[in-house]
């Protein structure tokens, strides 16, 4: 799964091993995981300036209404195009 800390992919093994060594952060940047409203503002921060997956995140959160953002679709598709 991405993680807003860092926007790199974590896979679930990775996850697993980290929570079994007692770990709660992001096992990639050892970042503590965010709360859902500091979430959004870590990819908001990261959007601003240019990178192409957090754009491409954003635009996937709009598509599916995620973290509070409402639904819009054409907002994610702007995203997407940007992103690309």
């Amino acid at each position: 799964s991405y993680r807003e800390c860092c926007m790199k992919v974590v896979c679930k093994g990775c996850f697993l091993a980290a929570q079994k060594r007692g770990m709660n952060d992001c096992p990639f940047c050892r970042a503590p995981r965010p709360k859902k409203s500091q979430a959004l503002a870590m990819v908001r921060k990261r959007v601003a300036v240019g990178d192409p997956m957090a754009i491409w995140f954003l635009g996937a959160k709009y598509r599916f209404g995620h973290n509070g953002l409402e639904k819009d679709t054409a907002r994610a598709v702007e995203l997407y195009e940007r992103a690309a």
